[in-house]
């Protein structure tokens, strides 16, 4: 049996040869404006009790905190800002809280932009507890912070 076109079939296989693309994943240079939170492990938890100094409902770039909420903690240490994340803490739902009041906060600390910051994943304010984030560190929407009381805790005492 004699093939009629040898050179046809040759051109059919080597065409689209130069048009596949190698299926390898791109790399994305990361830039300096992005921050990514270290993973969140719920076994270094720590637990504090402390006075609130200050409320900051929204912050601006040029103040080098993490974007959103955040309480201003005195402790026997220091002041410590607790993250309380980017969804405000007005509305239904949302604690209410003010300087000069006591108040319980569980989270992770974390080195963000070179300062400490405790990612803070609930809030107990006046017998009430506030869920900021899941166990994984993720934030809830306001909907889900709704404070239940006589919640329990995890988490070790600093």
């Amino acid at each position: 049996m004699k093939r009629r076109f040898p050179a046809l079939v040759l051109f059919t296989f080597l065409t689209p040869c130069p048009f596949v693309m190698p299926l390898c994943a791109q790399t994305i240079e990361p830039t300096a404006k992005t921050v990514a939170l270290p993973k969140y492990d719920v076994s270094q938890e720590v637990t504090l009790t402390a006075t609130v100094s200050g409320v900051i409902s929204k912050t601006t770039p040029e103040m080098k905190m993490l974007a959103g909420s955040h309480l201003i903690l005195e402790t026997a240490s220091g002041k410590i800002d607790a993250s309380l994340g980017v969804f405000p803490v007005t509305g239904e739902g949302a604690p209410s809280v003010s300087a000069g009041q006591r108040v319980q906060v569980t989270g992770v600390m974390k080195t963000v932009r070179n300062q400490r910051v405790l990612v803070t994943r609930l809030v107990l304010i006046n017998g009430r507890t506030y869920k900021m984030r899941n166990e994984h560190g993720f934030l809830l929407m306001p909907a889900e912070r709704k404070g239940t009381a006589n919640a329990e805790t995890k988490g070790g005492r600093l």
